[in-house]
């Protein structure tokens, strides 16, 4: 039988260059491809009669993450490649989370292991398959070995069992009178009730003392039946010790495999989060200052050309202006990378003392602002942080305080910290144009302004170093805010422990 390929793409001539490498190495395949979702929806009707699938990630009318859980969803065994220019390695980890197969970067040069990874996927579903059936004839030999085999009466006195069973029960074969105060026998006897008539069934687990301490555990297999004129119950046995042990192993390492996988995940994540900011940077908000300061050197060359000088100050001041805004957004950059994967060392830091390095830092620009700060916070209240993210946190925060406030209004600052529990909340309060809800919850994220540069200058990115830096410390960040009615964000960390 054929090779059976489904490939899935909105572009058609990518679907003809995956279908030429298919065909190239897998002569007399069978390609079908769909480039719409009328097509995805009649191969889901058919029951996706094929032996693998090829799908793009990012299609008009669909994902390829939406087509793998279709597939998947169908048949769990049928292997699905992603062949994509547009995905992330977020997106890749999560593709594997629900099933996939292979994950192959679209580009000239890739085109080639496309086949080898159908090649690949269709060996390990075939190990697979062969895995299964092997499991399968081990788990039926494994039912039939090394079993405890007895008889009862339905009175519940044992009439016979072999010598793997009186083993179960740490007795010498024979010995029936101290059977009866084994967990085991007493577990069975509490179930005859249920067996009323000929050929009835039981099922039942037993186990004797604590897994950890030398208890073992069986599993119990009843059957009533007619000898030789009157009923009895007879039983299979079965030492399941070593698998509860290895289950509770097996959720031991589980939970541990996890964590580190969260860790892992949790470091891929920041670091595919900072590789997308500094893309982002270069290719928007660092480009857009620099085609200006272009533009305007532009100007200068042509009016000086032309003899025109009178608007040579003009220019050459917002091009040092925007060369300083270019400077604050690298040092932001900078800082906001730092903080994603360099190790902060954390010590015991005083709210106060915190607060004074950050009125010191600020002096000029309140002063410049005319801004009032009214600082309410206990002077022995302490956390657990790094200084200089702390400082720095409370600068980016009163900064924009007194930074966001409408025309004519003199800014003014509420800072206040209290302690609950096991940990201590600042609080920073201005009086300025507050936030809408709907973009609270985004001015986190780095470059996220809500205003324009003419409005409120800045370079987007302070806030994201905020919400890292206190994350990293362990702590967390919000705000709450209503348009015209200020802003309160606040900051939450580990309290130290002499405060606590």
């Amino acid at each position: 039988m054929s090779l059976r390929v489904l490939i899935l793409d909105d572009n058609p001539d990518d679907r003809l260059l995956a279908r030429r490498e298919i065909e190239r190495h897998f002569p007399g395949c069978e390609v079908t491809e769909v480039g719409e979702r009328t097509g995805l929806e009649r191969a889901q009707e058919a029951g996706f009669p094929f032996d693998v699938v090829i799908t793009d990630f990012q299609m008009r009318w669909t994902t390829g993450l939406d087509v793998l859980k279709r597939v998947k969803a169908h048949d769990p065994q049928l292997p699905v490649v992603m062949f994509t220019a547009t995905g992330t390695q977020e997106i890749a980890v999560d593709a594997m989370k629900h099933g996939l197969d292979d994950y192959v970067i679209k580009s000239p040069r890739h085109y080639a292991r496309l086949p080898v990874a159908v090649r690949t996927c269709l060996d390990r579903s075939e190990i697979r398959s062969r895995a299964i059936r092997s499991e399968t004839r081990l788990a039926s030999l494994l039912e039939n070995i090394e079993l405890g085999v007895f008889r009862m009466s339905l009175e519940g006195e044992l009439e016979e069992g072999n010598k793997a069973f009186w083993t179960m029960l740490g007795l010498a074969p024979g010995e029936y009178s101290k059977a009866p105060g084994h967990p085991l026998v007493a577990e069975v006897k509490q179930r005859l009730p249920e067996l009323g008539a000929t050929l009835d069934t039981a099922e039942l687990q037993v186990l004797s003392g604590e897994l950890g301490a030398g208890g073992r555990a069986h599993t119990v297999k009843l059957v009533r039946v007619r000898v030789n004129g009157h009923d009895a119950v007879d039983g299979i046995v079965n030492d399941v010790t070593s698998l509860r042990r290895a289950d509770l192993e097996i959720h031991r390492l589980n939970a541990d495999l996890e964590q580190r996988i969260a860790e892992r995940t949790r470091q891929l994540q920041e670091a595919n989060e900072a590789l997308e900011t500094f893309g982002f940077s270069v290719s928007h908000d660092m480009r857009e200052p620099l085609r200006t300061i272009q533009g305007y050197a532009n100007a200068l060359k042509q009016d000086f050309d032309e003899g025109r000088m009178e608007q040579s100050a003009v220019y050459v001041n917002r091009i040092e202006a925007i060369a300083r805004r270019v400077d604050t957004m690298v040092s932001d950059l900078l800082e906001f990378a730092r903080l994603s994967r360099t190790e902060i060392p954390i010590e015991t830091v005083g709210v106060a003392a915190a607060i004074r390095d950050m009125r010191t830092m600020l002096q000029a620009e309140t002063s410049q602002a005319g801004a009032e700060l009214c600082v309410d916070v206990p002077a022995d209240l302490h956390v657990r942080a790094h200084r200089q993210t702390f400082v720095q946190t409370l600068v980016n925060l009163v900064s924009n305080a007194v930074k966001f406030v409408a025309p004519g209004v003199a800014p003014m600052v509420r800072i206040g910290a209290r302690q609950a529990g096991g940990m201590v909340r600042i609080t920073v309060e201005d009086n300025g144009i507050g936030i809408p809800e709907q973009a609270q919850a985004r001015i986190f994220n780095v470059f996220e302004r809500l205003h324009s540069e003419e409005e409120f200058p800045g370079t987007g990115i302070g806030l994201a170093i905020v919400k890292k830096g206190v994350e990293r410390m362990g702590g967390s960040v919000g705000v709450g805010s209503a348009p015209g009615e200020g802003a309160s964000f606040r900051v939450e960390l580990p309290a130290a422990q002499d405060s606590v």
